[in-house]
């Protein structure tokens, strides 16, 4: 079964810095589970003084904690994150390292090897209080300062995260390198020297390969797979490129191929149009943008449940 993981709202408040109001965020994120999303991430246990897009975290993991059909999940990038996400009883916890010594000093201060201690004791610390972890390596098919990624690292840090006790391993295309050879190759690799863990993927569409990248996903063992609704994020590196794959995109693939068996396409594209109205920016989502003569054309027939 494929899973969708909704990550619009931290990537486009990360990339665009913006703020929203809590109010503002509640809509958009009650518009995404009325279109029946699942797995949904609301954003990380920052500074908010240093990134005070993320303010109110907190509060948001608060206001749908007696929801238990949707699998709410936080980004944690130190020990103070980790103690803020616990005490806000998050049910699905992002850690994360990069694959790329410099990257990783670049964003922590710290080598790998120097950060890899205190990620393993945040999974077994968010395990042992019965938490899921998905435990990240950013930058696992390429790095801007590097260039191609390191099988040898990739491997041996998905090995240590099971070790640890995580319940999926996600790969990142921080930079938007990866090729559907890349992601077969690598992919492959991690599900095996992790003895079939679930694998999870996080892609960018920066030179365009986000969708094939997907097909390539699916058939190496990956089960769950990032969006964005309205494609809302961007790449660090390349302030215009193409940002995270579009949510409505995404579904209207998966849908159209039998992965997915129902979807609320006119309610998760109700969302983009929200996100955009929100953000102030027109983003990639091209069933979005082209919902109306999409839908005159009787393209989309069969592709809309609006149960």
């Amino acid at each position: 079964m494929i899973q969708i993981e909704e990550v619009g709202l931290r990537e486009g408040l990360q990339s665009n810095y913006i703020c929203l109001s809590l109010e503002d965020k509640i809509r958009l994120i009650d518009q995404l589970l009325d279109a029946g999303l699942d797995r949904v991430q609301l954003g990380s246990f920052v500074n908010e003084k240093r990134v005070p897009q993320m303010a109110g975290v907190d509060e948001l993991f608060k206001h749908y904690a007696d929801n238990n059909d949707v699998l709410f999940s936080g980004l944690v990038l130190n020990q103070r994150g980790l103690e803020r996400a616990l005490e806000s009883k998050v049910k699905l916890l992002n850690i994360s390292i990069s694959a790329s010594d410099e990257h990783n000093k670049e964003n922590t201060g710290k080598s790998i090897n120097e950060a890899m201690p205190t990620i393993l004791d945040m999974i077994k610390t968010a395990r042992g209080e019965g938490v899921m972890v998905r435990a990240g390596i950013q930058a696992a098919f390429g790095c801007h300062f590097k260039g191609m990624p390191n099988i040898e690292i990739i491997t041996e840090i998905s090995q240590a995260y099971k070790d640890a006790g995580a319940d999926e391993i996600g790969l990142s295309d921080t930079s938007g390198f990866a090729t559907p050879g890349m992601i077969k190759n690598i992919c492959n690799k991690v599900y095996d020297a992790t003895d079939s863990l679930r694998l999870g993927i996080h892609l960018h569409d920066t030179f365009g390969m986000g969708m094939a990248n997907v097909l390539a996903a699916i058939h190496s063992n990956v089960t769950v797979i990032d969006s964005s609704v309205a494609g809302m994020g961007g790449c660090p590196f390349m302030p215009d490129a193409p940002g995270n794959l579009p949510t409505e995109d995404l579904l209207h693939m998966l849908h159209s191929l039998g992965y997915l068996k129902e979807i609320k396409l006119k309610e998760i594209i109700d969302a983009a149009t929200t996100a955009r109205a929100l953000f102030g920016k027109d983003f990639t989502g091209i069933v979005s943008k082209n919902y109306s003569l999409f839908n005159k054309l009787g393209l989309l027939e069969g592709l809309i449940d609006n149960k």
